[in-house]
């Protein structure tokens, strides 16, 4: 089975055994606090009770106890800094293969687009719809001319004088609104003024 587990699997259970290693060496040096800190008590009746061999005892003891401790506190910190340092390298990893897909999709982008090509139907594009608008013209003219008997470019069904009249109507016309509403107001005051007498 550990044969075909993935890397992702694999980094998994790195971690777990990493974790693990980290809890028993904490673990081993909130032993190691306790026992010094009963070694200190035992230390101190020996004292209390003039008892020197088993205070030399227990000095020494406590030394190989406190330095077994900073031995631990040392590979804790080891331990926990190597993680550190893996996890900011997964880190940089996987931000150099974010990157790197997006530069792969970019270049895929502009490898499947050709800008000259494109600049090419463009360009054929605008020149059909110019010539499209050109014939409709010439269509409109030919049309006007059979059915209606006129002639003139299509521009010229509508005069700027028209347009000047329509324009002209609608200030008239929106004017005429203003005066309108104005009169009604003031009647409505008026009928107002009356209704209170």
């Amino acid at each position: 089975m550990g044969l075909f587990k993935s890397k992702e699997q694999r980094r998994i259970e790195r971690d777990i055994e990493i974790r693990k290693g980290i809890s028993q060496i904490k673990r081993h040096i909130r032993s190691l606090e306790k026992s010094e800190k009963d070694y200190l008590k035992k230390a101190r009746r020996a004292k209390q009770i003039s008892s020197e061999q088993q205070l030399s005892f227990l000095k020494s003891t406590l030394k190989k106890t406190a330095a077994q401790k900073r031995l631990m506190e040392r590979q804790l910190l080891n331990i926990e800094t190597a993680l550190q340092i893996k996890n900011q390298a997964e880190a940089h990893s996987q931000f150099a293969k974010s990157i790197n897909a997006v530069s792969r999709s970019i270049a895929e982008m502009f490898g499947n687009t050709d800008l000259t090509q494109t600049q090419g139907d463009f360009e054929r594009a605008m020149a059909q719809a110019q010539s499209m608008e050109e014939r409709m013209e010439i269509f409109l003219d030919l049309a006007n001319e059979t059915m209606l008997g006129e002639t003139g470019s299509s521009e010229e069904l509508v005069t700027d004088e028209e347009i000047d009249a329509l324009i002209e109507s609608e200030v008239a016309e929106s004017e005429g609104k203003g005066i309108d509403e104005a009169i009604s107001k003031g009647l409505k005051e008026i009928e107002k003024e009356l209704g209170k007498e």
